[in-house]
């Protein structure tokens, strides 16, 4: 698929910005063939500069990224998240309630998303020089964290499940895992783990803290990881119903499902 200054309105762009690489998909929703509606790019950071410097070169360096878009959607790689129940929030009690969960960092600033599907509101820490230039290059763009649209994909599965599901999204460094039972949010958190033993004591002790069936309960697997295959095996012995999501881009591709 190319996209060029002339039709880009009629994509859609998506940018996931973490540590280890911005990641970027372009969407055409009226393409005609599945293989032509999406294109991938990578681009490697430099881990000795801030995301912010990395982004200012990124821009420099790929032309499309100054296109006009149908509309954009950045998904920010974090753990500094927290949710609370969209009935008891209130906007200017956001630093309050976010800094009991967590130490304040400088140049950092308070934000937060709906999640409509879910009832609830996610509060994230985004450092500042950041916030300002995304929405300098990007006026109209959504920013959220990348919790966000994995819980909001798992209340679209959710709608029809008589069962309960937990959502596990892994990265080399981390994992999200969230869960729902009949389209509310039971449970939803990150954890900074790097090999298969500490994402298996996550996810089965999530699991047992949470009371889900080993019989009856689904576990949707999204894992990017190296040893994904490793991993899947290992929850198999224990949990029956284990699906894996063959999409490495499931948070962003979650914009437009």
């Amino acid at each position: 698929m190319q996209v060029t200054g002339s039709n880009s309105s009629q994509h859609i762009l998506s940018i996931r910005f973490s540590a280890d690489g911005f990641y970027f998909a372009i969407l055409n929703p009226k393409a005609k063939e599945k293989s032509d509606s999406y294109t991938y790019y990578i681009y490697k950071v430099d881990e000795s500069l801030s995301l912010t410097a990395n982004l200012k070169q990124a821009i420099n360096q790929l032309d499309w990224l100054s296109y006009t878009y149908q509309s954009v959607h950045i998904v920010i790689a974090t753990r500094r998240f927290t949710l609370i129940p969209l009935d008891f929030f209130e906007d200017e009690q956001k630093e309050t309630i976010f800094y009991h969960n967590f130490h304040p960092i400088d140049n950092e600033v308070v934000e937060y998303n709906i999640l409509q599907k879910s009832n609830m509101v996610l509060l994230f820490g985004i450092d500042k020089a950041l916030l300002s230039l995304l929405y300098e290059q990007f006026p109209e763009a959504q920013v959220q964290v990348q919790a966000t649209p994995l819980i909001e994909y798992l209340a679209t599965q959710n709608r029809q499940a008589k069962n309960r599901q937990m959502l596990c999204f892994v990265t080399n460094d981390s994992i999200i895992i969230t869960a729902m039972e009949h389209r509310n949010l039971i449970f939803g958190n990150s954890f900074a783990c790097n090999c298969t033993d500490d994402r298996l004591y996550y996810i089965m002790y999530c699991w047992k803290q949470l009371g889900m069936d080993q019989l009856h309960d689904e576990l949707l697997l999204a894992d990017n990881a190296s040893d994904s295959s490793t991993l899947q095996k290992e929850l198999s012995r224990f949990i029956q119903h284990v699906t894996v999501l063959q999409s490495t881009y499931l948070d962003l591709e979650s914009f437009i499902s």
